[in-house]
């Protein structure tokens, strides 16, 4: 296997655990810096936490996003996407029926659904962890 050219020059442009012919790509973590697009200058430098797994990009502004996005992985159960009008009042005040529409879904009702299966949502978990655990020691 290791004599093969094919499987050496793959290794060498895609990193991750080799078995056999195929690779198992391990998810990619990183921190963008984000730049403003109407060109006006910023002294605040704003980043963006970006975990690539399961052909999917996750994009985070800050810990505490990426920490309810490891809480909704962490349950097997999807929770409601229904939504009781208490809490909407709450949430936006009292005329929320005028500033809510219903078509107005939540971050999580638009994630990809293959992400929900249980090899891939075990994927995303680790990596989502694995996440934190650097934003969180500063490693990233």
């Amino acid at each position: 296997m290791d004599d093969n050219p094919t499987v050496a020059l793959n290794r060498d442009k895609f990193p991750g655990k080799w078995i056999g012919w195929m690779t198992v790509a391990m998810a990619r973590i990183s921190k963008l810096r984000v730049e403003r697009h109407d060109g006006k200058a910023s002294l605040i430098l704003k980043h963006v936490i970006v975990v690539r797994v399961a052909s999917f990009a996750f994009r985070f502004e800050s810990a505490e996003r990426l920490r309810e996005c490891i809480k909704y992985y962490e349950s097997k159960t999807r929770p409601s996407s229904r939504i009781a009008a208490r809490t909407l009042a709450a949430e936006l005040g009292e005329d929320w029926r005028e500033r809510r529409g219903w078509e107005v879904e939540r971050w999580f009702e638009r994630l990809p659904m293959y992400l929900l299966e249980e090899p891939k949502r075990q994927k995303v978990l680790k990596a989502l962890s694995r996440a934190l655990t650097l934003a969180e020691s500063g490693k990233l």
